[in-house]
């Protein structure tokens, strides 16, 4: 998604909901806000990435993240409080960590 050699207004991370019929509309938000001069980043949770791929050992050119729940993913979450909970602990520790997102 990034063009460049481009000067950016300012850079987002755009972490869709794990959930049908999210990725796709984030992905064409995050191309709008491209032509607009902002450069996003797309990152989807482990378990998403693994399961958009036929080998899922394979590496990827897409950023992921861990949300708690890399083998079982949204699914396996008692219930979506508790998924956003673990999302907001465990997602915030690896962004961080991987210096995506220094100030969370």
């Amino acid at each position: 998604m990034e063009t460049p050699n481009r000067a950016y207004k300012a850079h987002v991370l755009i972490l869709p909901y794990p959930a049908q019929g999210h990725i796709n509309p984030m992905l064409q938000f995050s191309k709008r806000l491209v032509a607009r001069g902002v450069k996003t980043t797309l990152a989807n949770s482990v378990y998403i990435s693994k399961s958009m791929h036929k080998d899922p050992t394979s590496t990827s050119d897409t950023d992921t993240f861990s949300d708690g729940h890399n083998e079982g993913g949204y699914d396996k979450a008692e219930s979506p409080e508790a998924y956003l909970t673990k999302l907001r602990e465990v997602g915030s520790r690896t962004l961080a960590t991987t210096g995506r997102c220094p100030n969370l």
